[in-house]
């Protein structure tokens, strides 16, 4: 699934919007604001833009806000070129929701910037540089392909499922050198976390169908740090190795998310809901094999989909 990129800008820029969209297009999926096409149209008919901009901080990766001297405005008795006010409304909602280092203001440099933008990535562009500028922004978001942990719903689910789960059977494995079952010591251990390609309403009885296809028995054991003992599913291979296999159900908080940010979009299982499901479920895969590395625990671990 490619990274994806929106655009937008005022009526009066779509010729820049279009030259920043053509540029990046080889390397992200890209959506200009104004774009008609079913599946990929921002603005929907009949329904309000400000729920159709929430819905489209969730469905991108990035966002590229394109500030022109659309408008005067005077302060403090100075007139100034001020970019449009829906486009500084719109890099706000898109920063607050992605974060800093996922967004760009390509701005004109006869634009006066708010004071409060410090931090944010300002490309000062003219008709001489605005492809260097662009190019810019491409290498910036490039660089930024292996997330880092935000507070999207799926990196927050990741991050607790690892402290709350895996790290415990991880320590274990290392501490005790493999896992006994039915007497005999296991040494040799790959533990599965397994993802759908998609969820279902009910997640546990998705999960359950998928344990009854691999046929799985269940082992438990101690830890120091937790009160009660950790229970997981096994499976023996034909090679006589012992698999552990987790079904995350704190994936359901994806869905409830979703459910409460966008409910028509979640009860209607929209085109505009999966997109949202896939990036995702993809963020939570990203964000535990970030946790995975951090803690050398990639080795011991895969994850796969079903």
């Amino acid at each position: 699934m490619r990274k994806r990129v929106f655009i937008g800008s005022s009526s009066e820029e779509l010729g820049t919007a279009k030259i920043v969209k053509e540029i990046l297009d080889r390397d992200f999926d890209v959506v200009i604001w104004n774009e008609s096409v079913w599946d990929k149209s921002v603005f929907k008919l009949n329904q309000n833009f400000l729920t159709d901009l929430l819905s489209a901080t969730l469905k991108f990766d990035y966002g590229i806000l394109i500030g022109s001297p659309d408008d005067k405005v005077e302060v403090r008795g100075k007139e100034y070129l001020q970019a449009r006010d829906n486009v500084l409304f719109e890099l706000g909602l898109f920063i607050g929701r992605l974060g800093i280092d996922k967004c760009a203001f390509l701005v004109s440099d006869d634009v006066k910037i708010p004071t409060d933008f410090g931090g944010i990535k300002l490309s000062m562009y003219n008709k001489t540089n605005l492809f260097d500028k662009i190019k810019e922004i491409q290498e910036l978001f490039l660089k930024s392909t292996h997330i880092d942990l935000n507070f999207f719903p799926s990196s927050v689910l990741a991050s607790t499922y690892f402290e709350n789960f895996i790290k415990y059977v991880n320590e274990y494995y290392i501490n005790n050198g493999g896992f006994t079952y039915e007497g005999k010591k296991y040494d040799d251990c790959v533990f599965k976390i397994m993802i759908p390609e998609t969820l279902s309403d009910n997640l546990n009885l998705q999960f359950q169908k998928e344990q009854n296809r691999i046929g799985v028995e269940k082992i438990s054991f101690g830890s120091t740090n937790r009160p009660r003992n950790i229970g997981v599913d096994i499976s023996i291979t034909d090679e006589n190795k012992l698999i552990l296999i987790d079904f995350p159900t704190t994936l359901s908080g994806i869905n409830h998310a979703i459910s409460y940010l966008l409910p028509k979009e979640y009860r209607e299982h929209s085109q505009d809901y999966k997109i949202i499901l896939e990036r995702e479920l993809n963020k939570f895969i990203e964000s535990l094999e970030i946790i995975f590395q951090r803690n050398n625990c990639n080795d011991f671990i895969v994850i796969e989909r079903f």
